[in-house]
């Protein structure tokens, strides 16, 4: 009976995560919210950011949608999660080999780009109002030393190269993986998550940092992700940091994985036990550095580039933080557990989501907290 039971609840699973709609998913009644919901935490008090995990899933094995995924592998990722919100995966799903194709298309297009940008225009690119770009169109960052180039579902990416359509469908199928590791492991329908991804609102950004000067900050500012996983490519330019812990923290490179981490839709989702960890890429001159001197003055000598895919639920589904307020009440902010992801994503990005220029909040109030109680901590210590 038992197992009965359970054949027909996978079996529903499988046909909801199947179906095609064209009515977004919200956290109603008809869709249990997480909120109220006990979820087991698994204690890490190591300072590691970003333990290896591997993924064993196949291609198959995700059309199969009764397998549950590997109950270990599960745990091994969710205590991740929870330990640092980063973590760093193998996956068949996306070889070195195509990793390494995808990291050299980008350059190539990133370095064409860039040299394409008029001199003038880009001096001045911070006070040009933000703007949609055409696909593949390179621009500069206008706060960060960085160009980039931001691709959509809506853009044709393989008119921009056939590789990096290559790794966006290989992607598209690692995210769904590491979703459905990690509902089951928190103890939850398999494709909980992953039934809220249906719309393919993902967006995959090539971004280009030139090299830069002993008195070179920050690469990339401090911020947090926006949606629910990032999952990032580097060619393994050190500088990436997580604050982990009271401290900014290299996370580490290792070839052929991939490094991810949680978005401040997660963390809401999951009532706060996975973090949306704050992370930047430090320079040689960056405040409170958690790398060497010596690594990150190495580092600055070099062009870095890294290729950031950002997972976005179906733009209906709900917010639904706990009850609080943004305090932000200056600017009309109502309180984000009301808005839909497409709000919120709006919100946080400074405007539409396909602005060239995002100026939006780089992280909550809440986040900051985080940083600002940390270095308070140090310095009474």
């Amino acid at each position: 009976t038992v197992k009965r039971i359970l054949a027909s609840k996978r079996a529903a699973a499988a046909i909801l995560f199947t179906l095609t709609s064209s009515t977004a998913h919200s956290f109603t009644s008809k869709e249990p919210s997480l909120q109220g919901k006990h979820i087991s935490v698994t204690k890490i008090m190591s300072n590691e950011v970003a333990p290896l995990v591997h993924i064993p899933l196949s291609q198959s094995d995700l059309l199969e949608n009764e397998i549950d995924p590997p109950s270990d592998t599960s745990a091994e990722l969710v205590a991740a999660f929870q330990g640092s919100g980063f973590l760093r995966i193998s996956t068949p799903l996306v070889p070195l080999e195509l990793q390494k194709r995808a990291l050299q298309a980008a350059t190539e297009h990133l370095v064409k780009g860039a040299a394409a940008i008029p001199k003038e225009e880009e001096e001045s690119s911070a006070a040009v109002p933000p703007a949609r770009p055409g696909p593949g169109t390179v621009v500069t960052h206008p706060t960060d030393p960085k160009s980039y180039v931001m691709l959509s579902p809506a853009d044709d990416i393989a008119s921009v190269s056939s590789v990096l359509d290559e790794y966006a469908k290989a992607l598209e199928l690692t995210k769904i993986a590491v979703l459905r590791c990690l509902a089951f492991g928190l103890d939850l329908d398999t494709n909980y998550f992953a039934r809220l991804h249906s719309e393919n609102n993902s967006s995959l950004r090539l971004l280009r940092y030139p090299a830069g000067t002993e008195d070179t900050g920050n690469r990339c500012k401090a911020h947090s992700d926006y949606g629910s996983i990032t999952i990032l490519l580097t060619d393994g330019v050190s500088g990436l940091e997580a604050y982990h812990r009271g401290k900014w923290r290299p996370v580490p490179h290792a070839e052929g994985a991939l490094v991810v981490n949680a978005g401040s839709l997660l963390e809401s989702w999951t009532n706060g036990k996975i973090p949306a960890t704050l992370h930047r890429v430090a320079g040689p001159a960056s405040d409170d550095i958690g790398s060497s001197k010596e690594v990150l003055l190495e580092a600055i000598g070099s062009d870095r580039t890294s290729l950031a895919y950002f997972a976005d639920p179906d733009k209906g589904a709900m917010v639904a933080l706990q009850d609080r307020n943004t305090g932000n009440d200056k600017d009309g902010t109502k309180d984000v557990k009301d808005m839909s992801v497409a709000d919120y994503i709006r919100w946080r990005s400074g405007g539409d989501d396909c602005n060239a220029k995002r100026s939006g909040l780089a992280f909550t109030e809440e986040e900051e907290g985080r940083v600002t109680g940390g270095r308070k901590k140090r310095r009474a210590e």
